[in-house]
């Protein structure tokens, strides 16, 4: 019954204290006896009861473990406003400790009762503390507040060992170490434990309960860089970027910078590392933006932009153009290899000629021919241009006047006729010569009957529209400008000598345009449906310049032919299949 009315007396005057107010409340401490010996499995009860204020009221009770240490959290959906712990002492009576509480939620009760008579005694005296800071992971422990105390009647004590156990799965620390730091790989709750050992054989413990939150990113870190513009080379500097900055013991340090050079969006150049002082070639001039993100040890990210302004470098001026002549007859060569650059990092890349002949269309040469040649086709006196172009942007114009005294021109048109069907004839016009150097370029059919052919076809069939006897008349003209015509009979009334006509067969009925500066277009007549067909290109001397496969379908069928890597000059477009085969002449300028 006094026991009862004690502890009311107890509940009654906590509830007049004024405290501090939580609904978490962690409750730690020791019990130990009076010869300073930790007791395990002792029993503590914790209250908490307010209820005439509104505060939260419930008990627990725990056990201390074998090092006299003993942890407790009370939760509850109101205030804990008020604590009593209560231990029972060794004659039966109960001491009671009454905390305030504290606004870190932590609330430390230590417990000393009556001396253990079954525990033999040791030198008193020692006392072994742990004073702590966290940062982060890492907790700071120091050691230094212990002491050894001293055996009566002898010098005082020393400490010769601490042993430090922190808690979580990591090796224990022996040795003698005062102030020893340890990182925790995980948040949490840990207990510590530090055993003091002297040199006259005291040993103490001391238990230390601390919690490792997760760690907050910081956001104080800045990235930050310069520029320097040269030509089309940016140069950068980051040595202005900063890591965050902390007051604990963690330094924090720049581990990753991203670079993003925005130069040809939305495909973004981007160099990754860690690269301070990165330098970046732009192809193109314009103003691009440029962005930086650091990264640092501790997680903190930090973007930073800036512009950079990419000028058009200066087109130089100190190119120019040039050429040498050598003239026979109505043919002029022609060479600029003597014309120069900007620099020996230059070169050229357009050479246009204009040869003084501007109404025809062989008066003027694009490209970048060195060494072109050109017949003039009457005597007289031209102004030759030639412009450059170099890599750089660089142009220049040279400009010469030759004099054509003499011009041989010499060319023979003739054909031969061959009858097919009863009105139908070939003509072939292989005949024809020019002399060396030059070649035909152009040939004109008048069939006798109002209707003509242009281009170059060397041979080709007619079928005239009524049996008789026509006029049929070619003209040619050469590279040279030469021209020569001749004209034969056609009698389309003899029906003896008619030959079968043959059933498939291949022709190529125009070569479009003719002369030809890089591609054409032939026009090929197959007489049946899927017909598989070579086609190829050969020059003058029957060397093999170009080769392709076609099917054909029935009718015309349009084929492109590049001519690009021609050299100027007569070649033969010659089409082959199974049912037949074809050639026409074609010139490239």
């Amino acid at each position: 019954m006094k026991k009862n009315f004690r502890l009311f007396f107890v509940l009654f005057f906590l509830s007049f204290q004024t405290v501090v107010s939580a609904n978490t409340i962690i409750v730690k401490g020791t019990v130990k006896d009076s010869s300073n010996h930790y007791l395990a499995n002792k029993s503590v009860k914790i209250y908490s009861t307010d209820s005439i204020n509104g505060g939260c009221t419930m008990s627990h009770t725990v056990l201390t473990n074998p090092n006299g240490f003993y942890i407790d959290t009370l939760k509850c959906n109101g205030d804990i406003k008020k604590l009593f712990i209560i231990v029972e002492n060794c004659d039966g009576k109960n001491i009671t400790h009454d905390p305030a509480l504290t606004t870190t939620g932590v609330v430390e009760s230590n417990f000393i009762i009556c001396s253990n008579p079954n525990i033999p005694s040791t030198t008193p005296g020692c006392k072994a503390v742990i004073a702590f800071i966290i940062t982060d992971s890492i907790a700071q422990f120091n050691s230094k507040e212990s002491y050894a105390g001293a055996v009566p009647g002898t010098l005082p004590d020393s400490i010769i060992s601490r042993t430090w156990n922190f808690g979580d799965s990591s090796s224990i620390l022996t040795g003698n170490r005062i102030d020893p730091i340890h990182i925790y790989k995980n948040p949490g709750e840990y207990i510590v434990t530090l055993t003091i050992k002297t040199k006259s054989g005291c040993e103490s413990s001391y238990l230390l309960h601390i919690q490792i939150k997760k760690p907050e990113t910081p956001t104080n870190c800045k990235a930050f860089f310069t520029s320097t513009v040269k030509d089309s080379v940016a140069q950068f500097n980051s040595e202005g970027s900063l890591a965050s900055v902390t007051n604990g013991i963690a330094k924090d340090s720049i581990i990753s910078r991203t670079w993003y050079f925005m130069d040809n969006y939305p495909t973004v150049s981007t160099l990754t590392g860690n690269h301070i002082d990165p330098s970046y070639t732009y192809t193109k001039p314009g103003t691009y933006q440029v962005y930086l993100v650091i990264k640092t040890k501790l997680g903190c990210e930090s973007k930073y932009t800036a512009s950079v302004n990419i000028k058009a470098p200066p087109v130089p001026t100190s190119c120019k153009a040039y050429f040498t002549k050598t003239i026979t007859d109505g043919l002029v060569k022609f060479n600029s290899s003597d014309a120069q650059a900007a620099g020996a990092n230059d070169s050229i890349i357009n050479r246009y000629w204009i040869f003084g002949e501007t109404t025809a269309s062989s008066g003027i040469l694009q490209g970048n021919n060195v060494a072109p040649s050109h017949f003039y086709a009457k005597p007289g006196k031209y102004i030759v241009l030639l412009y450059i172009k170099t890599k750089s942007g660089c142009e220049s114009k040279f400009a010469d006047t030759i004099t054509i005294s003499n011009v041989i021109c010499e060319a023979k048109a003739d054909f031969s006729i061959e009858k097919v069907g009863l009105k139908k004839v070939i003509f072939n016009s292989e005949l024809s010569t020019v002399q060396a150097g030059d070649s035909i370029i152009q040939r004109t059919w008048k069939f006798g009957d109002n209707s003509y052919l242009q281009g170059n076809h060397i041979k080709l069939d007619r079928e005239y529209p009524t049996q008789g006897i026509y006029t049929a008349c070619l003209q040619i003209q050469t590279l040279r400008g030469c021209l020569a015509d001749t004209c034969k009979q056609v009698v389309m009334q003899d029906t003896s000598s008619i030959r079968p006509i043959p059933v498939d067969f291949i022709k190529i009925l125009a070569i479009n345009p003719n002369p030809v500066i890089t591609n054409f277009r032939a026009t090929i007549y197959s007489s049946t449906k899927d017909i598989e067909c070579e086609i190829n290109v050969y020059d003058i001397y029957g060397v093999l310049k170009s080769s392709m496969k076609k099917v054909l379908s029935k009718g015309n069928n349009i084929v492109e032919v590049q001519t690009a890597n021609l050299f100027h000059g007569p070649y033969f477009l010659r089409v082959i299949s199974k049912s037949g085969k074809d050639t026409k002449i074609f010139y490239k300028l």
